[in-house]
Parts: C-alpha cells; sequence; structure tokens
C-alpha cells in the first residue's frame, strides 16, 4: 500500500499528487522521444504500459499536459491530468480568459484557447467538441512556447 504524504506543500503519493496551482497529477513514463517539455498535451502510449506520448494535432485522446520539463525519455514523469493545469498554446495564438480549449487542428501536443465556445449544430461540431481539454484561466498575449494556466477537464 502506498503512503500520501506531504513533501514542499503538496499533497503527494508515489503515483498522484495535488500540484500547488491546483491539478491532479500522476506519474506516467515518457515515450515521447525526447526529453519532456512543461504543458505539452499528451496521450497513453500504446506500445508501453503506463507511458505517454505527444498528442498527435487535432487528437481526440488526451490525457493530461506533462509538468516536468527535462525529463528523460523512458523516465517517469508527472502529468496532470485534471483541475489547473499549464498548456502549451499553439504559436502565434493568444488566450482570452474563460474561452474554450481545445487541442490544436495544426500542431502536435499544443492547445488552442481563441475559440470562445465551440461549434455547435452539427455533427462535425460534435466531434470537434470531443477535442476538448478545458477551459482558460488567464489571458495570455501570443508568442512562441507561452503557457496558460486553464481548468482541465474532458469530454
Amino acid at each position: 500500500m502506498s503512503k500520501v504524504g506531504v513533501i514542499n506543500g503538496d499533497a503527494v503519493g508515489n503515483k498522484i499528487k495535488f500540484t500547488p496551482e491546483g491539478g491532479l497529477a500522476v506519474k506516467l513514463i515518457n515515450k515521447t522521444g525526447a526529453a519532456s517539455v512543461k504543458g505539452t498535451l499528451v496521450t497513453l502510449d500504446d506500445g508501453v504500459d503506463s507511458a505517454f506520448d505527444t498528442l498527435e494535432a487535432d487528437g481526440f485522446d488526451c490525457v493530461g499536459a506533462v509538468y516536468d520539463d527535462g525529463v528523460a525519455d523512458g523516465s517517469e514523469c508527472w502529468v496532470v491530468i485534471q483541475g489547473i493545469a499549464e498548456v502549451l498554446l499553439q504559436d502565434s495564438t493568444a488566450a482570452t480568459r474563460d474561452y474554450w480549449v481545445r487541442t490544436s487542428e495544426t500542431v502536435a501536443g499544443r492547445a488552442d484557447a481563441t475559440n470562445s465556445a465551440p461549434a455547435g449544430g452539427t455533427i462535425g461540431a460534435l466531434e470537434d467538441h470531443m477535442t476538448e481539454i478545458g477551459h482558460a484561466l488567464e489571458n495570455k498575449s501570443s508568442g512562441t512556447d507561452v503557457l496558460c494556466k486553464i481548468m482541465m477537464h474532458f469530454n
């Protein structure tokens, strides 16, 4: 049985913790093929148990956002799966507080926070809604490798 304790203000277990930002994170194995990058959107790896890979562009199977920066491929890494998470925005796009956030349609592992709400009324729009990862908690200017806090949840 694993025990939960408090380390540096975080409630921590062997494989689960609450982050200081307010997210629920779990440890998974980085199988992206490179060192982890904080805020990258990820999916479960289909070749290794308890592992993650970078989510493809316009992906439907996002399970979280990388919490730790610089963790080597093949090593355990914290991934935020619920609550407040920092996600990497698609370069040259901004975020508006309270906007709907989805996976980027064009860039693997990135988020798009440029829509006030999902499109509605068609089957295609329903599929788009399945790319939702949450709602923006802050305004962010466009730039390169911008992290944005979101309230993460999945449909």
